[in-house]
């Protein structure tokens, strides 16, 4: 037990450098001016796109409809839900005024799962950010070990928000349409 325990803690404690690194590669990417801000962007999701789990992001949005797609469906459906995060992510850069993440704590229900709990903080506001990672049994090319599939802003689920757009959209409409709106 006291070994397992140990091997969790180093876990999160090599989770928690690796993320807090790739947040200060991040901000120094935001305040390099002499970075258009088409390059900029890019730079930014290049840097991240290694501990997204976008793909499983996309699976879990559909919910059951997910089973229902062809494999060029659902390739064609990850790969539009993978740019609209990306762009998404994007437009949300230029706000980005000199704040500060700070980790308040870590969660971890289930071994294959972490829970970063964390302040956004500025001198005016302070945001709690959830980042949820999972860790695949089988690690995925070019990817993280652990890898985020959720975040929560304020207490509002990124990936719980799109599936009831999804859900709702998809009551009157086919996944083809969702696709085209994507």
């Amino acid at each position: 037990l006291v070994f397992s325990q140990t091997l969790a803690a180093n876990e999160q404690s090599d989770l928690k450098e690796h993320f807090l690194k790739k947040i200060d590669e991040v901000v120094l990417i935001v305040e390099d001016k002499k970075l258009s801000k088409d390059d900029r962007n890019a730079k930014i999701i290049k840097s991240l796109t290694p501990m997204m789990d976008f793909e499983l992001m996309a699976k879990l949005s559909l919910g059951n409809v997910w089973k229902e797609l062809s494999k060029s469906d659902a390739d064609k459906f990850v790969s539009l839900y993978v740019e609209r995060m990306k762009q998404s992510y994007s437009s949300k850069i230029d706000a980005y005024k000199d704040e500060k993440i700070q980790i308040k704590s870590i969660e971890q229900a289930k071994e294959n799962k972490i829970t970063f709990l964390t302040d956004l903080v500025s001198k005016e506001n302070r945001l709690e950010i959830a980042y949820k990672f999972h860790k695949p049994k089988d690690r995925k090319k070019d990817k993280d070990m652990w890898l985020i599939y959720d975040v929560e802003i304020s207490g509002v689920s990124i990936l719980k928000t799109d599936i009831v757009q999804f859900k709702e959209f998809l009551q009157t409409k086919n996944i083809n349409e969702l696709m085209d709106a994507l």
